[in-house]
């Protein structure tokens, strides 16, 4: 579930390491490297099923583990990326940003300031603050468990037995679970976390009543993100996914539909009669197939984003802060990388308090909301600051100053970057 990340994917070190020459028994298309299990991979999958880009779904296998990712990625994580060119990226951010620039077309990211802004947030909040219940729904309820375990030993382990895959999955099981407690995730919690996922289904519902995606007419990064998320644990999974399916329907089909099931989640048949008799194919007016227009953001998103920064935002600051500590006390031109957690930190949902783990990816993938902001006109950053000032933390975190925290990714492993003086 936790993943690292290089905002130079293909530079000359990891293409040194990852790109090789090409054979003629080796795939001359993409290949995604993962599992239905996975929320990063389904965020890559759906995005490259919209783009119609060929791909070769691989199925990340104990072997596959040991015998590529491991071997060209540093350590076992999907989803991984290997392109014709036999170039290997790691992590579901850095794989759209590369084929993004390779297939801008249809874009998923917005032009005007605010839904640029928005829809790199929901990135951000879907990636990783949407595990508090992805994780909670699959591991805390047993009745997800013979789902589960097959799910893992069957993807995993396919040439073993189903006895031998049950005993195997069901150490995975119990190793993911024992995880819970370093994202917060405890019986003080647990009530907290389905509150604010019930709620948020149901603001997704009568957004999605409204409009096909989050900004309008076209899927931006931060519905791949949330669908992808959403699709591998909360709709998949038998326990949250009879919640979804039953509390709100709309938003299931739109998670099918962002995983290339469905054409359109509220208008399921795009055919009608035409004036000869014959069935065709319905075609929307371009306006209703593009992001909304004049920078608007819809008025059914508000209450989902003020959700994000009320409970993830003070998550952000806090790490933040003892990152910064971190890097100034330990971070060397000889020693730059960073530990996967900052030790553990109070955090609220609801009207519980527990101990979280500070998480310095957090602010890897916050950087890119913070210079994506930083990279606009004046005039530009003073819109998006005017509408995020509404919600809890919201300057703090879209204006916020990380220069004194920097995380870069070298050869997929995270590392903290000292400030550079000014001479």
């Amino acid at each position: 579930m936790f993943r690292v990340c290089t905002q130079d994917i293909c530079s000359v070190r990891l293409l040194a390491k990852s790109c090789s020459k090409r054979s003629s028994s080796v795939s001359t298309m993409y290949q995604l490297i993962g599992g239905e299990l996975s929320p990063y991979t389904a965020k890559v999958r759906s995005y490259l099923r919209y783009k119609k880009i060929p791909f070769e779904p691989v199925q990340a296998t104990a072997d596959t583990y040991a015998r590529f990712i491991k071997p060209k990625v540093g350590w076992s994580v999907i989803p991984v990326l290997v392109t014709p060119d036999k170039c290997v990226i790691q992590d579901s951010t850095e794989i759209i940003s590369y084929l993004e620039k390779r297939h801008p077309n249809p874009t998923i990211l917005p032009q005007t300031p605010r839904q640029k802004i928005v829809a790199s947030l929901i990135e951000l909040f879907s990636d990783e603050w949407m595990v508090q219940p992805a994780m909670h729904y699959r591991w805390s309820f047993k009745e997800n468990m013979p789902f589960v375990q097959e799910e893992f030993g069957r993807i995993a382990f396919p040439s073993e037995s189903a006895k031998n895959r049950s005993e195997i999955a069901q150490m995975v099981y119990k190793k993911f679970k024992g995880m819970l407690p370093t994202l917060g995730i405890t019986e003080k919690t647990f009530s907290a976390i389905e509150k604010s996922w019930e709620s948020t289904l149901d603001d997704m519902s009568r957004h999605f009543d409204k409009h096909p995606y989050f900004l309008g007419g076209q899927p931006c990064i931060g519905d791949f993100a949330m669908g992808g998320m959403m699709y591998a644990h909360l709709f998949r999974d038998p326990m949250p996914g009879f919640l979804m399916k039953t509390r709100a329907p709309l938003v299931a089909a739109w998670t099918e539909q962002m995983n290339g099931h469905l054409k359109h989640a509220n208008k399921l048949h795009l055919h009608e009669v035409d004036a000869n008799g014959w069935i065709i194919q319905e075609v929307l007016p371009q306006e209703k197939r593009e992001f909304l227009p004049n920078d608007e953001i819809p008025d059914t998103l508000l209450p989902i984003l003020k959700r994000f920064f009320t409970e993830f935002g003070p998550v952000l600051l806090n790490t933040k802060k003892h990152l910064t500590v971190y890097i100034e006390e330990n971070v060397t031109p000889n020693k730059t990388k960073l530990p996967r957690t900052l030790g553990k930190n109070p955090y609220t949902i609801g009207d519980a308090t527990e101990m979280r783990d500070m998480f310095p990816f957090n602010v890897w993938m916050w950087q890119h909301v913070v210079d994506l902001y930083q990279s606009l006109p004046s005039a530009d950053q003073a819109s998006v600051l005017e509408f995020v000032k509404q919600f809890p933390h919201g300057s703090d975190i879209v204006a916020a100053d990380l220069s004194n925290c920097r995380v870069t990714r070298i050869s997929n492993f995270l590392q903290g970057a000292q400030k550079q003086s000014k001479l």
